[in-house]
């Protein structure tokens, strides 16, 4: 568990980072690369994995995988302290930069309006999208058939129900707003989650590997 002093400056830090996030309209018809983010763990380490997927192909068109020790331990609100690093070193090893970010985490559905996919995609300059499996800060409301993620009555996303009627939290996270969200998963229906997918099966792949 990390010292209290500690835990107290990543918070700070936080705070600091979100101020920069922006929310602001997505041209969601020139996003024709999203890059899935996901992290596994095996002891004190870390495997980030960066997928990117062609929208036009719908396939997996590049990928990249980091590996490194984990610094920083399992926080709720402060899981980009212990992950983002690890997705950024993932990221930068990439030949190109994809349109689009798909973070395993939350992005604006978050205490300090700052999770893991709202840094992520502030520190790569990248707009970004989080995902999450599980619901963290703020409620959900149905307005005309579409399930939204709120807080404090805002809308920050929306719940995007998968195979078995298992639910997802994705949140706007930086350079993208609930609209360009809506029309991404109205155009990609399930398919947005499946860089998320290969992301997570891929970085599971390399720690079983060794």
């Amino acid at each position: 568990m990390a010292h209290s002093h500690i835990v107290d400056f990543f918070t700070e830090v936080q705070r600091a980072l979100s101020v920069l996030i922006r929310v602001s309209p997505l041209d969601t018809t020139s996003v024709k690369t999203i890059c899935g983010l996901d992290v596994s763990y095996s002891g004190g380490e870390g495997v980030a994995a960066a997928v990117v997927w062609s929208r036009t192909s719908g396939g997996v068109v590049e990928a990249a995988t980091f590996r490194g020790s984990v610094l920083f331990p399992y926080i709720p609100g402060l899981l980009y302290a212990r992950e983002a690093p690890l997705i950024l070193a993932a990221l930068r090893q990439l030949s190109s930069r994809p349109h689009l970010l798909l973070v395993d985490g939350h992005g604006l559905a978050h205490p300090r309006r700052a999770g893991l996919a709202s840094i992520v995609g502030l520190l790569a300059e990248t707009p970004s999208i989080g995902v999450a499996k599980s619901l963290l800060h703020g409620e959900t409301r149905v307005v005309d058939g579409v399930e939204f993620l709120e807080v404090m009555g805002v809308k920050v996303g929306m719940v995007l129900r998968g195979v078995g009627g298992r639910r997802y939290y994705v949140s706007v996270g930086h350079l993208v707003d609930v609209d360009s969200l809506l029309r991404l998963v109205g155009m990609l229906g399930y398919d947005v989650l499946k860089p998320l997918r290969e992301a997570h099966r891929l970085s599971k792949n390399i720690l079983r590997s060794g």
